[in-house]
């Protein structure tokens, strides 16, 4: 029993030996930071239900250990063409990153649309960002 107990405080030893602070980064890679977005999706106007809705992330900040160049969903709008998604792509950290919205309407061609900054945080999401987007002024076919 003696060895078995020496060699787990051994273990926790040297483990904690790797447990230290690093420069500035606040936040190791691949820590869960999140953020929402939410929009609806219309045709001229009026609400599209079940398009797919994906949301293109791009992030680069200082000290991150991997650029974020991530897309997620798609997810269906519902009736009132409403979506919402909670993004937390790897290797994200908390701060600003670039969102752009991309949107699949049934039987229609993908479009994206301008894009915004969202503001990732640890834990739960505290910045929503709101993207819209109109099909029909995308294609040009409101009159």
């Amino acid at each position: 029993m003696r060895h078995a107990t020496l060699s787990v405080l051994g273990a926790l030893s040297i483990a904690g030996l790797g447990c230290g602070e690093v420069g500035d980064l606040a936040v190791s890679a691949g820590a869960p930071v999140i953020a929402a977005v939410q929009g609806t999706i219309t045709d001229c106007g009026t609400p599209v239900s079940r398009a797919e809705v994906s949301v293109l992330i791009d992030q680069a900040e200082p000290g991150q250990a991997l650029p974020v160049h991530a897309e997620i969903g798609p997810v269906p709008t519902d009736a009132h063409g409403t979506y919402s998604l909670e993004v937390s792509p790897a290797f994200a950290v908390p701060g600003p990153a670039v969102a752009r919205l991309r949107v699949s309407a049934p039987g229609g061609a993908g479009h994206e649309f301008p894009s915004g900054t969202l503001q990732f945080s640890l834990g739960q999401a505290q910045d929503t960002l709101r993207l819209d987007g109109d099909v029909g002024v995308a294609t040009g076919t409101c009159g």
